[in-house]
């Protein structure tokens, strides 16, 4: 099932409703109509029954093409695949949970907001030297690769994204940014930009992971981004750095996020979350 809709870049909460009878796995995509590699929300999910899910799209696409399929089944027209029906389709404003921020956090979500829903058809690598990408006001600066090497040893990293602890310069791989989706894309950067310049504010290092996780997260969540698109980026970051300490980081990144969704957390607020009803 393809759907299309005129989102016009304003920010749009999809409501969406769908039964089975049986146990089925259902794809829901939300991509750009216009720009190729540039996926809003991605989402697999078992369904058994009824299940409704609210898929946030904060920064949104001039037009969006929503595809909506069982993969047993392929992508059918509308009412054509009988393994699953849509019971609900709406839309709504996105739930955003207002913090407050300083200017230059203000400056770089709208320089990260911009590099993301551009990732996918922007230059990375030229002549062997990165493609450079700065903010309007010139403070915040990124470079873009193909891929992210190792100075010393030229080695392919598996890291996405990387921030100069002294420069501030962010370097974002394009393999990796080019297939993800923009609310991954976005999470990522926000954790490069809190190493840098949240974590002193808190009195922790640099190079602190868990207070670069929690101070994206306080960010990209108050912007009304999707929780499971954040869950995505981390999950497919962990699984090239399998640890332990990966794992603890993990089990706090999720905690904060269910408690920030159900207003746990000072200043956030409850959000809506995925009903699901098993018949």
């Amino acid at each position: 099932m393809r759907l299309l809709l005129a989102t016009n870049r304003v920010p749009i909460s999809i409501v969406l409703g769908i039964k089975t009878n049986t146990p089925a796995t259902i794809v829901i995509n939300i991509s750009s109509i216009r720009k190729k590699n540039t996926t809003y929300i991605n989402r697999v999910e078992t369904i058994n029954g009824y299940r409704e899910f609210n898929l946030n799209l904060p920064q949104s696409p001039d037009g969006a093409v929503v595809t909506i399929f069982n993969p047993a089944y392929g992508n059918l027209k509308a009412n054509q695949d009988p393994s699953f029906k849509i019971d609900k389709f709406e839309t709504e404003q996105v739930q955003v949970c207002p913090i407050e921020m300083s200017r230059d956090t203000v400056s770089f979500v709208k320089f990260a907001q911009m590099f993301c829903e551009n990732a996918g058809v922007i230059s990375g690598t030229v002549n062997r030297e990165p493609s450079i990408y700065r903010s309007a006001d010139g403070k915040f600066q990124i470079d873009y690769f193909d891929q992210i090497f190792d100075r010393k040893t030229g080695a392919v990293l598996t890291t996405p994204a990387r921030i100069g602890h002294s420069t501030g310069v962010i370097e974002v791989s394009k393999k990796d940014f080019a297939k993800y989706t923009v609310p991954m894309r976005m999470i990522i950067l926000l954790h490069e930009y809190a190493h840098k310049y949240l974590n002193p504010e808190i009195n922790m290092p640099i190079a602190y992971e868990t207070g670069a996780d929690i101070n994206a997260l306080n960010i990209y969540l108050s912007l009304g981004y999707s929780p499971t698109e954040a869950h995505y980026a981390f999950l497919n970051v962990f699984e090239d750095a399998n640890n332990s300490g990966n794992t603890k980081r993990y089990k706090i990144i999720n905690d904060f996020i269910d408690k920030f969704t159900s207003g746990k957390i000072k200043g956030s607020c409850k959000l809506k979350t995925n009903i699901s009803v098993n018949n």
